[in-house]
């Protein structure tokens, strides 16, 4: 593998190949390759080290919106969280023999990175984002499916808008856990503007943007079987679950997508 094109960014240690998307440095890896490079970099975490899951959404958006763009931009590490992301990274394959990219998704990576408490038992991991109860149960589920799970702590951030005190009391909770790494799951794109904004404030450790994974992996939210997922069909599955929420994200960002395709970009 290729050292990535973001390798001189502060804390940046992941050796993997990018490719680029609509302007932004897309990581080329695996679900189970991304998940021992991410625990072994939290391991030695020496400042905060902040991984995004780019769909169609996060990609089209970023271009749609200059500032989230920025907050991408200051990403260590964007993994390819939709097959569409994934589709577009396979065209620029080469003929020079480079390698096939696969989704890398947030539930997927958090589920490996969990699991792989086993063989990385120093692994201290963090939820931020829900509700008390969500974190109750997905707490309750990790313990259940994957006893080598360690828990450091968890924290449910104020469902309104974040004072000062909001945001120390998050950092805070973080830091004295001992965690090194942390689940963020605010939805998009709250947790990336979080990651990007308190960065130089974080504590070290790996900090992963993973949206829905909570209630998937907490099991009140049902994801979309395996065969729509690996079709490049989990946003029609989503809307079909939650129309009033995700019809008009989907629609406009997957139009927005296609368009970037066609017109070239």
């Amino acid at each position: 593998m290729t050292i990535p094109d973001n390798f001189d960014r502060p804390g940046a240690r992941i050796p993997c190949e990018t490719r680029n998307v609509f302007g932004f440095s897309v990581a080329v890896s695996s679900v189970e390759e991304m998940s021992a490079a991410l625990a072994e970099r939290a391991l030695e975490a020496e400042a905060p080290f902040l991984v995004a899951a780019a769909d169609a959404h996060v990609v089209t958006l970023g271009v749609h919106d200059r500032d989230y763009g920025n907050v991408l931009e200051r990403m260590d590490v964007i993994c390819p969280d939709g097959m569409p992301v994934v589709w577009r990274l396979n065209r620029r394959l080469s003929s020079g023999g480079e390698r096939e990219a696969c989704r890398v998704s947030g539930p997927d990576l958090m589920e490996a990175l969990v699991r792989s408490n086993v063989q990385y038992p120093g692994l201290r991991h963090f939820l931020l984002g829900g509700d008390e109860k969500l974190l109750e149960a997905l707490s309750g589920a990790l313990k259940e499916k994957y006893p080598g799970f360690q828990l450091a702590g968890a924290y449910s951030p104020p469902f309104r808008p974040w004072t000062e005190e909001d945001l120390e009391n998050m950092r805070e909770a973080v830091a004295s856990s001992g965690a090194n790494v942390v689940w963020v799951g605010l939805g998009c794109p709250k947790q990336e503007r979080w990651m990007a904004e308190q960065r130089e404030l974080l504590p070290p450790a790996v900090y992963v943007g993973v949206g829905a994974a909570f209630a998937f992996h907490a099991g009140t939210v049902k994801r979309a079987p395996r065969w729509m997922q690996k079709n490049g069909l989990e946003w029609l599955y989503r809307i079909y679950r939650e129309p009033g929420r995700l019809l008009r994200r989907y629609v406009k960002h997957n139009s927005l997508f296609v368009w970037y395709v066609l017109t070239g970009r």
